[in-house]
């Protein structure tokens, strides 16, 4: 039993898949589902990762049949004020705002057991010995990245979708941000927030 959950482990943490959802909310009472229009704004003073993120987004919910816009195509060389948004929001009568906020990035070490895998020679004391002197465990450090995504609902100004992320060791940022607006789609889809 060890043996499988230690591979099954390993290969959770070894896979592509490196970023996924850790809670999810919708508003339930909320009518205007699916959303019809949407002005995406990913909270970061990094323009490269800003305008990928959103353009990945827009791309993916215009696919769901939202009128989508990057706030880094209306305002490309700063992150928009909420005065910004607002004008914006009310000249062009968007539906929601879908928000993206980094929370955290903490570093966490994994340990890996060693590969005796509980074999035992007979000699328990000899073997435990053995295993103490000689471990063949391991510790990784990885990054993690969390991240909060929200959609207000312009009218109201109140949430009507949130979910939270965690990905693992973002090395390839490209990758990340498109694994997780299809994460991010799917789950949206699945919540009726786009059809």
């Amino acid at each position: 039993m060890r043996k499988i959950f230690i591979f099954i482990l390993t290969l959770l943490l070894t896979s592509c898949a490196s970023s996924n959802l850790t809670s999810s909310w919708v508003d339930r009472i909320y009518s205007y589902f699916p959303i019809k229009s949407s002005l995406v704004v990913a909270m970061s003073d990094n323009l490269r990762v800003r305008r990928i993120f959103e353009d990945d987004m827009v791309k993916e919910l215009q696919k769901k049949g939202v009128n989508a816009i990057a706030s880094s195509q209306i305002y490309p060389d700063k992150l928009p004020s909420k005065a910004d948004l607002s004008s914006y929001i009310k000249k062009n009568s968007i539906q929601t705002v879908f928000v993206a906020k980094l929370v955290n990035i903490e570093d966490k070490n994994v340990r890996y057991p060693d590969n005796n895998y509980g074999y035992d020679s007979g000699l328990s004391f000899n073997n435990n010995s053995y295993g103490y002197i000689y471990n063949d465990s391991y510790t990784v450090s990885y990054e993690f990245v969390n991240v909060e995504f929200t959609l207000f609902d312009t009218q109201s100004h109140k949430p009507i979708w949130s979910t939270s992320s965690e990905s693992i060791d973002p090395n390839n940022m490209n990758d990340i941000i498109s694994e997780l607006t299809q994460i991010l789609i799917k789950n949206m889809q699945e919540n009726g927030v786009v059809r």
